[in-house]
């Protein structure tokens, strides 16, 4: 649930299915400037998605239909310890600062979790990057999951990148998640 204004939405987070690819990258052309052709994105989609689990998508659902989606690689191979990046999130502008973001984020990293305790493994810490310039997503990195200013990256696409970094322990909203 999502709190619209004096509202609620009856939005679910879930794990992304194919069918869901084309809503994912009509969405990711409303936020991101890399790839500019649907087909493209489409297949880019489709090629990170048949690589899980190393690459997870989740997607926030209103009626069934995805408005957000996030994205979520794991780096180093399958190790007792977890690095993870969160890829990319994005969230439909029609439905944009309504909690739709931070929900995709708490409840997906709870399923990545899930899956990693699962295989054996636990989340050791989670890389994100995000444009300098992109402060909404910064404030959303470090209200959802404690993550830090770790580096930048100059002129990585287009511009500047920051590189930031959420280790397992800092993130209070998993506690005890990772068993479940």
């Amino acid at each position: 649930m999502v709190m619209v204004g004096k509202g609620v939405m009856n939005v679910t987070v879930r794990e992304m299915v194919e069918q869901d690819i084309p809503y994912v990258a009509g969405i990711y052309l409303e936020n991101f400037k890399g790839m500019r052709d649907h087909a493209d994105v489409v297949r880019w989609v489709e090629s990170k998605h048949r690589s899980k689990p190393v690459c997870m998508y989740y997607v926030a659902t209103l009626m069934d239909q995805p408005i957000g989606y996030i994205l979520w690689t794991e780096h180093g191979g399958f190790r007792s310890k977890a690095v993870i990046e969160l890829e990319q999130v994005a969230v439909a502008r029609m439905y944009q600062g309504m909690g739709v973001g931070s929900m995709l984020v708490v409840e997906s990293l709870r399923h990545v979790c899930r899956y990693l305790h699962g295989r054996g493994s636990e989340l050791k810490l989670v890389l994100v990057t995000t444009s300098t310039a992109n402060v909404n997503a910064r404030r959303l990195y470090e209200k959802t999951i404690n993550a830090r200013e770790h580096a930048l990256l100059h002129d990585i696409y287009g511009g500047d990148e920051l590189v930031m970094v959420a280790r397992r322990e800092d993130i209070p909203f998993l506690d005890g998640w990772d068993h479940l």
